[in-house]
């Protein structure tokens, strides 16, 4: 895989290298993210795309959020901080293309909104992104240990962080992973493998080549890796993709020819 360099000055794997146009998308760059207090937050996004009609602008989503309490919140400073979070993980406003893609795939298959959620959120939040390996890793059925999650977040933000919030960051991207899919359990997190989704796969693909993963690549990107699929799992996905209408694919050997014009509003801030 590509490695490009954080803020933090260390390697991570897959994720490609800053430009305008990438966080004019919604891609993020930044050291730190909303995993410090909160984990992906999947009921409350769900509450949100629920209860705010598709074509609102930000200002509605957040009287949603903040008059008409779509997310539940017992207070004014709770509703405001899960606001302030979720934007953090999503965006929260269709100005931003990575959230309206969001939208639109959950509006053709909302079963499939955990693992858009995650590729979301992890494209957003370096902490997340740093707590992969030792997912990705594991083989279906292995417990995974937070410490693990914890010792990868230190492998990248060397001493920036007390043991404390290390901890702290690790138990919620566990239930970030847990809520996704990829571990099963309350106390003991066991690992599974993810059944991707055609809608999920979709996401994927956009990610991946929005990022530069283009050709045979595409297939190997980190978005496929985190749902679990090899280069030859996400060519087949990526066929039943293109047979139900989702993207344009057209793979002959090293020859792979991709497009999405169902979403190709999305791409608009791209080169």
């Amino acid at each position: 895989m590509k490695a490009t360099v954080p803020a933090s000055g260390v390697p991570s794997p897959g994720f490609p290298a800053a430009t305008p146009a990438l966080e004019a998308f919604g891609l993020k760059f930044s050291p730190g993210g909303p995993h410090i207090s909160r984990t992906m937050m999947l009921e409350e996004l769900g509450a949100i795309l629920t209860n705010v009609p598709d074509g609102s602008v930000a200002d509605e989503y957040r009287e949603a959020t903040l008059q008409r309490n779509v997310l539940g919140k017992r207070t004014d400073s709770t509703r405001r901080e899960s606001l302030r979070r979720l934007r953090e993980l999503y965006a929260i406003t269709e100005a931003t293309p990575i959230f309206g893609l969001l939208r639109k795939l959950h509006a053709i298959d909302p079963a499939s909104l955990p693992l858009l959620a995650i590729q979301v959120a992890w494209a957003r939040d370096p902490f997340l992104r740093a707590t992969t390996p030792p997912v990705l890793n594991a083989a279906e059925g292995d417990r995974v240990e937070t410490a693990s999650l914890a010792q990868a977040l230190e492998s990248v933000f060397a001493g920036q962080y007390s043991e404390l919030n290390q901890n702290k960051i690790a138990r919620n991207a566990s239930s970030s992973w847990t809520q996704s899919g990829h571990f099963a359990g309350h106390a003991k997190k066991i690992r599974q493998r993810i059944q991707p989704t055609v809608v999920a796969v979709t996401m994927a693909f956009f990610l991946g080549d929005t990022s530069g993963y283009h050709g045979p690549a595409v297939f190997s990107n980190p978005w496929c890796l985190l749902l679990d699929m090899s280069s030859d799992r996400a060519r087949t996905m990526g066929s039943e993709a293109n047979r139900a209408g989702l993207l344009n694919l057209r793979a002959v050997g090293e020859v792979v020819e991709l497009s999405f014009p169902l979403f190709a509003q999305f791409q608009e801030c791209l080169p």
